[in-house]
């Protein structure tokens, strides 16, 4: 099956099916962030914490249009962080506030939809980024445009102009609210978290790997960062059974950062002939433990050895406007919104083949917990088709859901 990237259509058009929704803004948070804030052009019309109507798709076309283009800091190795209470985390899990960003014309019946969003832009840090809250609103613009029938929304953001944002994206705010995402998550529920951010490397004591992939809070100096176990033990180790979880980190060092034992192996190069026998079509498993009875999918930015780039321009992208944003966020929005009726397979591929006609070097990655049919239709909202020649690397126990 071949695509032409020339005939995607534009990105901002009409939404099907989303309306605005007079919600009421989050928790009050003390403190401030500095320098120049990618919303500040907003604040007039939105304002912190603004409580009237946000049509997410137009915020964030004027948060692109008022974005500057930067240069990304790296980070290097960081000493190993302490690892999560994870019992405190889910302790404090109820303390979380939320709101649901804008009504839909038909809602997810099956279940509860719940999403998590942090960007973090490290502003006033010799960290800072431009383009990690704009890849928040693309999210959001995203979703309202496709009509994802979000119940709960809860978003971390260093940025006081962001409309309705939850609190701020500091390691014990990420820690309790992954929690949120998935406690109490019954079979049908789906949900969705987006990290974009920094994300870097600690010295691992994993049999797996030499090295653990962590994302740094936006007081990762002072508070550490967030090892990719404790991720792994917040938001998978439990999931039940029928849960259908989907994760998106867009930053350094990304490729494994769940730990999931699946991922879909490619060279990175454009190749969408294949038929659905091709070797690159398939999953390969990479560890023999993490499996859970839940469904993830995790998309990463890039491979673990890999930065994942931010771009100073997104018009560059194909969207239209002007701003800063993560390359692989940006590529993966404007797919999805562009292109109907896509495989699994089809999202990995067409995202890769943009950026590398954007001349981008990184890889986007997608892992799972299990062996997942790369030819079935793309979707967030429904647990996995099992490759079924895999099926027998699955744990006996969770064979039996498929026999």
């Amino acid at each position: 099956m071949g695509f032409d990237l020339n005939c995607i259509k534009n990105i901002f058009v009409s939404t099907p099916g989303a309306y605005l929704l007079d919600s009421k803004a989050g928790s009050t948070v003390s403190g401030s962030t500095s320098g120049n804030s990618s919303f500040s052009s907003l604040s007039s019309t939105l304002g912190r914490r603004h409580q009237g109507k946000v049509d997410w798709v137009s915020a964030g076309k004027k948060a692109f249009q008022a974005a500057k283009p930067y240069t990304a800091q790296f980070i290097g190795e960081v000493e190993r962080p302490q690892e999560i209470d994870i019992d405190d985390a889910f302790n404090h899990a109820d303390e979380a506030e939320t709101m649901k960003p804008y009504e839909v014309d038909h809602e997810y019946e099956d279940g509860n939809v719940r999403a998590l969003l942090i960007g973090i832009n490290y502003v006033g840090t010799s960290a800072e980024l431009s383009g990690c809250c704009n890849d928040v609103m693309q999210e959001l613009a995203t979703f309202q445009q496709t009509g994802f029938p979000v119940d709960e929304m809860a978003i971390l953001v260093d940025d006081d102009d962001f409309p309705h944002f939850t609190d701020y994206p500091t390691r014990w705010n990420i820690i309790r609210y992954m929690a949120w995402l998935v406690k109490g998550a019954q079979e049908g529920d789906v949900l969705f978290m987006h990290y974009s951010g920094h994300g870097t490397q600690a010295k691992s004591n994993d049999r797996y790997e030499e090295y653990d992939q962590v994302i740094c809070p936006m007081d990762y100096t002072t508070a550490g960062c967030i090892l990719d176990n404790d991720i792994f033990n917040i938001l998978g180790r439990n999931l039940p059974k029928g849960v259908r979880l989907t994760v998106l980190f867009d930053c350094c060092h990304s490729g494994t950062m769940l730990d999931l034992p699946y991922i879909f192996v490619a060279d990175g190069h454009h190749s969408h002939d294949h038929d659905d026998h091709g070797e690159e079509s398939h999953m390969k498993q990479i560890r023999n433990d993490n499996f859970c009875y839940g469904d993830i999918l995790m998309i990463s930015g890039c491979k673990d050895a890999q930065t994942s780039a931010d771009v100073g321009n997104t018009a560059t992208l194909g969207n239209g406007t002007a701003g800063a944003g993560g390359a692989g966020t940006q590529c993966l929005t404007y797919i999805l919104l562009n292109t109907d009726n896509l495989m699994y397979y089809d999202v990995m591929e067409l995202t890769r083949a943009m950026l590398i006609e954007k001349e981008f070097d990184q890889v986007p990655q997608l892992s799972c917990s299990k062996p997942l049919n790369m030819h079935s239709k793309f979707t967030m909202l429904k647990t996995f088709e099992i490759d079924q020649g895999m099926l027998g690397t699955l744990p006996p126990q969770v064979q039996e859901m498929y026999l």
